[in-house]
């Protein structure tokens, strides 16, 4: 048996759910002993002073983590911009510094403008690089980034995405949804014999969902209700349990829990983002969409309605100025009322990043 090789691998980005996947991938990698080091946010946003969920969850796995002062080319707020070019020029020489003391073999990108600088430093050093989209449109930081890396790694054989980067560097990969997602032995997050209502909107959550899910809650006692509030609302809706015992709240729903989670909701509230769009997809759960109507390109509601031709019957989708308590439980009742079998597709890792990693490096 021939000793694995060792590499060095940056993580860069704020898309955390496909890059979690990716390091597990890489710490069970058969060919390559790989250092793994991520570069990412301090805080959630330029203008916020909230810990990122990266710089949280990244350095619970064993990784080293740095973070770099991140600017924003924001088009909807000229004063952002103006503000973040210090930050972006001197997140560059952060970056800068750290690409150089590690010395990686590649560098792999999951967007967000924080990953911008870290990828033009690799193109400056001579250091392959990939960035990976995993929505069906190009973000700026894509676009951004296409310029000046090895490969660009799609989720989705979108023509419209494709014909808008560099066709000599696209290779389409599909996306990293959490192998813990279909493991076998899952931990179960709570105990009930109701049927459970997941409501979600990402990692950071969502506040206006989060205000008419409170306002729905006397009417939800049917279900058991697991709400993944976010951080800035969490400690607002914790204690709400002693007054609704059917409704617990988390501000993040570990890893080792989610799949648990998502095999055994009845029905799902949740934004749309790529990757809970792909898991209640993989999953063929019963949902209502709320897309973010701010999100680039109106991603959101392209995502909706890629779940919504997936899955006709289970699927509501629900606009955010038409959100409230009534068309809530409206499409609430309307998909209690179906009676469908889950018939959750075989999935295995998709190894196909780690495969162009390996082809590249």
């Amino acid at each position: 048996m021939s000793q694995k090789i060792t590499k060095t691998i940056i993580i860069t980005g704020t898309h955390l759910t496909p890059a979690l996947e990716l390091i597990r991938q890489l710490k069970t990698d058969s060919k390559i002993n790989w250092s793994i080091f991520y570069i990412g946010r301090k805080f959630n946003s330029s203008v916020s002073q909230k810990a990122s969920i990266e710089s949280i969850i990244i350095p619970k796995l064993g990784v080293k983590y740095y973070s770099i002062p991140c600017g924003k080319l924001d088009r909807r707020y000229l004063p952002n911009t103006l503000t973040g070019i210090p930050k972006i020029i001197k997140g560059f020489i952060q970056a800068k510094k750290i690409i150089k003391n590690i010395n990686p073999d590649i560098i792999v990108s999951f967007g967000g403008y924080v990953s911008v600088p870290v990828i033009i430093n690799a193109f400056i050093s001579k250091i392959a690089s990939i960035t990976h989209e995993q929505t069906s449109t190009n973000s700026l930081t894509t676009k951004i980034n296409s310029l000046f890396v090895t490969k660009v790694a799609l989720s989705f054989n979108n023509e419209n995405q494709i014909n808008n980067l560099p066709k000599n560097k696209v290779i389409v990969t599909g996306n990293l949804l959490r192998y813990e997602l279909f493991t076998k032995n899952q931990n179960q997050l709570i105990k009930t014999q109701k049927p459970i209502l997941y409501i979600t909107a990402g990692n950071q959550g969502s506040h206006s969902i989060n205000l008419v899910i409170k306002e729905t809650l006397p009417l939800l006692q049917d279900f058991s209700i697991i709400h993944q509030t976010g951080k800035i609302d969490f400690n607002k809706f914790k204690h709400l349990s002693s007054t609704y015992p059917n409704y617990s709240a988390f501000e993040y729903i570990e890893t080792k829990y989610i799949g648990w989670v998502l095999k055994n909701s009845d029905l799902i509230i949740s934004r749309s983002g790529a990757n809970t769009s792909q898991e209640i997809a993989a999953f063929s759960q019963k949902s209502i969409l709320i897309p973010l109507p701010q999100s680039q390109q109106n991603e959101q509601l392209l995502n909706a309605n890629w779940v919504k031709n997936l899955l006709p019957q289970k699927t509501i989708i629900i606009n955010q100025d038409q959100l409230n308590q009534n068309n809530l439980l409206k499409a609430i009742k309307k998909l209690k009322s179906i009676k469908t079998i889950n018939k959750i597709k075989e999935n295995k890792p998709n190894l196909n990043l780690l495969k162009l990693i390996h082809e590249i490096t």
